[in-house]
């Protein structure tokens, strides 16, 4: 491979580092976690963020490539979802659900619009009162409510 395969490599590991560091100081361990979740050795991202290689193995570039873009796409979708959100909060006319929508088109990903499962739940006393009640068979057991006390 020549260089300009390292060359994106390095961009690639790191994004995925930076992107999945928690704080100033976490490099280390996200190398750890990206490297686990690329299925690349650690040695591999760790030499390419501090001692790139001369060339890099097809199937090291190749795991790099595929996480990238898989990291990308997920926070695309979660772009998208926190863009719905915003539009049904603020409107669609507000500034960042504009720009957010402008970022979308440009990937080519377009927001979900469903919004079954971007709506909250209601607030107040009837949101907290609907909770599920366990089936039947999980509540006819001996013991269920020996803990409750007795009238």
């Amino acid at each position: 491979m020549n260089s300009a395969d390292v060359s994106r490599a390095q961009t690639w590991a790191d994004d995925l580092v930076r992107w999945e560091a928690k704080g100033w100081g976490d490099a280390g361990n996200a190398m750890k976690r990206v490297a686990a979740r690329a299925k690349v050795p650690f040695s591999k991202v760790w030499a390419l963020k501090y001692r790139p290689p001369k060339e890099i193995a097809s199937h090291v570039l190749s795991r790099l490539e595929a996480a990238h873009a898989a990291e990308r796409e997920r926070q695309l979708r979660k772009l998208a979802d926190e863009t719905a959100l915003t539009a049904i909060v603020a409107g669609p006319d507000h500034p960042a659900v504009r720009a957010a929508g402008a970022l979308l088109r440009a990937a080519a990903v377009e927001p979900d619009d469903s919004g079954d499962d971007l709506v909250p739940p209601p607030l107040g006393t009837r949101a907290r009162s609907s909770r599920r009640r366990p089936p039947p068979e999980l509540t006819d057991l001996p013991l269920f409510r020996a803990a409750d006390p007795r009238p």
